[in-house]
Formats: structure tokens, sequence, C-alpha cells
């Protein structure tokens, strides 16, 4: 989806990584292995929590 949106917008996503704290877009496998903690052994205590995985978009 951002492959589309940068060829149809060039430098859109230098543009998007200067609005982010980490300066940068997360790699797939950042979002995976958050993903793959919630739904291991590991998270099996966590409860109605909202993890954020953004790279600190919030802040």
């Amino acid at each position: 989806m951002i492959r589309a949106w940068e060829a149809e917008s060039p430098g859109l996503g230098e543009r998007l990584n200067a609005h982010t704290p980490l300066r940068r877009a997360a790699d797939p496998e950042e979002i995976a292995e958050a993903a793959a903690w919630l739904l291991s052994d590991r998270a099996s205590y966590v409860t109605g929590a909202v993890l954020p995985v953004d790279g600190c978009a919030g802040a």
C-alpha cells in the first residue's frame, strides 16, 4: 500500500517519516514480533490491554 502511495506521490515516505519520533517506518518484522508475543504463552496473563507498536507516534 505504501509503495503504491509513494509511486503516486514521490517523497511521501520521507514526509511521513519526518513526522515520526523514530524518523522511520516500522519493519514488518517489528510488528510481527509484537503480534507473535501476544499470541504466545509469555503473554498468557495479558488481558484487556492496548499494546502500541507505533514507534511512539503518540508522543
